[in-house]
């Protein structure tokens, strides 16, 4: 056990000494001039902080897109402290500007101040104001300059050979980094006949046009095409191609055809008519606006021979321009080009007799100047008055002919007595003592002047 420090007891000046020096855990008296009574005083409270500016953009970065020249685009700075912010500079990257109200500014809290950034390319913006936190703040900024679109022509294929008389589709692919393919408009030009369309391709990107071969002047063009997008800038393609010369009878006019004897132009239904089923008619009708050289040529056409009692043919004729001296021939079994200059190819629906014709049958055959009774080649034809249209395609190469009746060839060889020279193309056709309508439609006549 621990004994006390003091017994109680003791005399009482021992126990005052006792307790002055021993009970040292007792409260020691107060000093004079502290009145804390011994206790530890509470610590002054901290002042208030001043109140500070605080500055905030409304963008932590600035991406103005694809471009036309230059590109514009707001920005707030605003100051979102307890104090006024002041702003003392905007800076901006070299070739940008900035639009805004005269600095430096004072912006209560809660106000913003609007720059307006605008420019191309890419750097960074900077915001200088008098926040203690955040002196300066950068804001990265990009623009792209707008491309050139791309176009890349699709068909025909880069030297091409066209034909006459029938359309060619002309296409092409579009693209562009800013606009819809449909917002750029493309000019087409060839280096011979200058502007031949212009338009837009749709919102794929795919564009469309039809080349006139008849109206297009033969031989080589080179045909361009020039995409022009929204900001003008433009890109083009070119490809090559050869255009055979020739015509299509339905872009004719009726002035450069000659009629004789009963042909005429049925404009109600849009053919030539040779005869009529009456008898002892002949008509020829010949296209006289232009020559085609007679050994390198290409003709294409429909004919009815029906709708009487059925005689006596028709004839395709090259008629000579430099050895004629007129457009009509002999009647009857002379089916219109007996005695005319050239080389013909008939369509014989009446049998003249061994001496006239090789065969009973319908037949197609070959006659050079106009001699009816000599053939140069022939071939028996099925029956051809059987009240339907009928087509014939004919192709002479120097001395080489083929003669194609719906599709069949009937003739491909050579024909040694051929000759070049400037012709007029024509049709002939005659009736005797029976009869027939003789009807020509829908011709095509191509002089090949390309290779290939």
């Amino acid at each position: 056990m621990t004994r006390p420090a003091c017994l109680l007891l003791l005399p009482a000046a021992l126990l005052a000494a006792c307790s002055d020096y021993e009970l040292g855990g007792m409260a020691k008296p107060a000093v004079d001039g502290d009145d804390t009574g011994g206790l530890e005083p509470e610590p002054e409270p901290e002042p208030e902080p001043d109140p500070q500016p605080a500055a905030e953009l409304s963008e932590s970065e600035l991406d103005l897109g694809i471009i036309c020249g230059f590109g514009a685009s707001d920005v707030e700075l605003r100051s979102v402290g307890e104090a006024p912010l002041t702003v003392l500079e905007v800076e901006v990257p070299a070739g940008w500007y900035a639009n805004h109200a005269p600095l430096p500014a004072t912006l209560e809290p809660g106000e913003a101040l609007v720059v307006t950034v605008s420019g191309s390319g890419a750097g960074s913006v900077f915001f200088r104001t008098d926040d203690p936190a955040r002196p300066e703040i950068e804001l990265p900024v990009t623009a792209a300059l707008d491309g050139p679109p791309t176009v890349q022509i699709t068909a025909p294929v880069d030297l091409s050979v066209l034909d006459v008389g029938a359309t060619t589709p002309v296409t092409a692919t579009v693209t562009d980094d800013r606009d819809d393919p449909a917002e750029v408009v493309l000019s087409w030009a060839s280096d011979v006949d200058g502007a031949v369309f212009t338009g837009n391709p749709d919102s794929a990107g795919l564009a469309r046009f039809e080349w006139n071969g008849t109206a297009a002047t033969p031989g080589d063009h080179s045909l361009t095409v020039t995409a022009t997008d929204t900001c003008g800038n433009t890109a083009t393609d070119t490809i090559g191609f050869c255009q055979n010369a020739g015509y299509d009878s339905e872009t004719l006019d009726l002035t450069t055809w000659n009629f004789e004897g009963t042909a005429r132009y049925d404009g109600g239904n849009g053919w030539v008519e040779l005869t009529a089923p009456t008898g002892n008619a002949v008509g020829t009708a010949f296209q006289t606006a232009a020559t085609a050289s007679s050994d390198n040529i290409q003709i294409e056409f429909s004919f009815y021979v029906s709708g009487g009692s059925g005689a006596d043919g028709i004839s395709l004729t090259a008629l000579d321009q430099t050895r004629m001296s007129g457009f009509l021939g002999g009647a009857g079994g002379g089916i219109g080009y007996y005695g005319l200059p050239g080389w013909s190819i008939e369509v014989d629906t009446w049998y003249n007799g061994e001496h006239n014709d090789p065969t009973p049958d319908d037949h197609v055959s070959v006659h050079i100047d106009g001699n009816v009774n000599s053939y140069q080649a022939w071939a028996a034809l099925p029956e051809m008055e059987d009240g339907a249209w009928h087509t014939m395609a004919v192709n002479v190469t120097g001395t080489w002919m083929t003669v194609d009746i719906d599709g069949v060839r009937y003739i491909d060889q050579s024909v040694p007595a051929l000759a070049a020279f400037p012709a007029y193309v024509g049709f002939t056709a005659a009736t005797g003592g029976a009869t027939n309508y003789h009807l020509i439609d829908a011709l095509v006549v191509e002089e090949f002047v390309c290779e290939g």
